[in-house]
């Protein structure tokens, strides 16, 4: 459990807790009020603060853990927490002891006991407050991973993961046979109530909301609404279902994927397209109607399995090979441009015989093919002969003059981490997307970047490569237009 701010709207709950204690001071039950020492400061929630702490006892080293003190539902009779809680803590308790899912965090004990308070102090006559015991877990939650950072190429496939390991925690709790026919909820699945471990993957803390299926009403009725079920926010005191919790597997997958808590007055299904095309997934729309399928008003219209879901949510998160970016088309037969290796005595100017080893002066270079104003399908390759000094590298910038986007668009020349074989350099570029942008113009530009920054940009999730191109030397330019059709493979090699 890693300590952080709340960041999802509160948790519905009642009153305020006390302010969190400073570090040092202690909580156990009446019999043993010093068994916990609580370290640093709480996370407030909706239901509770929770504390990182530690048992001593009479080891030689003390153990981590994590204590939660639970805020008394609105309403409750005075002598909070009945016998009637604590009899169904216990069996949270034991169920979760049966259950060991890898994702749900173990809790290992339920006590009452008084307020936070100093070491050796007599608080015997402190009004009993109620706690939770559960295994430390270490690692940064999603809202700490994701929140404003939508996903990229190198990060969509863990973040569709880490929902499908959520899927598993919820798979394992609801299960009948795991749960030796006491099937359960955990109904507040949300990013903060995730933590990615190293060894475990996500692992669903904060269990104080848990439920048998079968529970019948609910006088706390605690949720989150960016997380939770229109069914379920219309009535949070009535009795749950798997159906609210795969909706909440949904919200949690738009926002590892938007970085953003999912809002129903907003355009979700474009937002979801609009980063899954930025990360380059295969097929951005089928993403994000999976995605709004487990979002549903009606429950009966969501996935029944939360299982195949998430596993099918991991399929559709796939990424385009590299080199195809995000405007690889439908391949049509090959046609191979092939280059006629021309000579320069200077930059923009053809000549004499290339040279045969990397140039130590300033980089020079041209494109001999296709010439300007050639046309070109969704994807083309390139070629020209160059001089690139010691520790640089080639990359083609490709913009749209029609559309009005100001970005331009790189890819890296093949054997760019070569420099002594660019002197007869080939390359591609991508003109959009099927045909959807036949009778644009665009002009591409062959651009010298010092190996270093090509290497990074190509490793990172910039799908445009914009900075690297205006740190860079324009060497040549020629403006094309496109036409129907793409080369058979793709372009995606040399």
């Amino acid at each position: 459990m890693t300590e952080e701010p709340h960041e999802e709207t509160a948790t519905r709950g009642g009153y305020a807790l006390p302010p969190p204690p400073a570090s040092g001071e202690f909580v156990g039950p009446a019999d043993d009020p010093d068994r916990y020492e609580l370290t640093g400061a709480g996370i407030s929630g909706g239901e509770g603060t929770t504390w990182r702490a530690r048992y001593h006892g009479r080891l030689h080293n003390p153990l981590p853990l994590a204590v939660k003190q639970l805020r008394p539902p609105p309403g409750a009779a005075p002598g909070w927490p009945s016998e009637e809680d604590r009899r169904r803590w216990q069996d949270q308790a034991a169920l979760l002891r049966h259950v060991r899912s890898d994702h749900v965090v173990a809790l290992y004990e339920v006590f009452a006991g008084p307020p936070p308070h100093s070491a050796g102090k007599d608080a015997s006559d402190d009004q009993q407050a109620a706690y939770l015991v559960m295994e430390w877990v270490q690692g940064p939650t999603l809202s700490q991973l994701c929140r404003h950072k939508p996903a990229g190429r190198a990060s969509v496939g863990d973040r569709t993961r880490w929902v499908a390991q959520a899927a598993a925690a919820l798979q394992d709790l609801a299960s009948a046979t795991r749960s030796a026919g006491n099937p359960s909820l955990h109904r507040d699945i949300k990013p903060s109530n995730c933590i990615v471990n190293d060894s475990r993957g996500v692992v669903l803390i904060d269990v104080s909301t848990l439920r048998l299926v079968d529970d019948g009403f609910d006088a706390a009725g605690f949720h989150t609404p960016q997380y939770t079920a229109p069914e379920a926010r219309e009535a949070p005191h009535r009795p749950r279902t798997v159906a609210t919790e795969v909706y909440a597997l949904g919200a949690l997958a738009a926002f590892c994927l938007t970085g953003k808590d999912p809002s129903p007055g907003g355009d979700l299904r474009t937002e979801l397209i609009t980063v899954a095309r930025r990360a380059e997934v295969i097929d951005p729309e089928a993403l994000a109607g999976h995605v709004l399928a487990a979002l549903e008003t009606d429950p009966q219209r969501r996935p029944a399995d939360p299982d195949a879901w998430s596993r099918r949510l991991c399929d559709l998160s796939r990424v385009l090979p590299r080199r195809r970016r995000r405007y690889l088309a439908v391949a049509l037969p090959v046609v191979l441009l092939v280059a006629l290796f021309l000579v320069i005595e200077q930059p923009w100017r053809p000549g004499a015989r290339p040279s045969t080893a990397p140039s130590t002066g300033p980089a020079t270079g041209i494109i001999t093919a296709p010439v300007d104003g050639s046309d070109v399908k969704q994807c083309a390759y390139f070629t020209g002969t160059a001089g690139v000094p010691p520790g640089h590298t080639l990359v083609l910038a490709m913009r749209n003059l029609v559309n009005g986007d100001p970005e331009r668009y790189a890819e890296v020349v093949f054997g760019w981490d070569d420099p002594a074989r660019l002197t007869g350099w080939r390359g591609a570029q991508y003109f959009g997307n099927d045909d959807e942008t036949v009778g644009q113009r665009y002009r591409v530009e062959l651009v010298a970047v010092t190996i270093d920054a090509a290497r990074a940009w190509n490793d990172s999730d910039d799908v445009t490569g914009n900075d690297l191109v205006a740190e860079g030397t324009v060497l040549d330019q020629v403006d094309v237009r496109r036409v129907a059709g793409s080369e058979a493979n793709a372009c995606v090699g040399p």
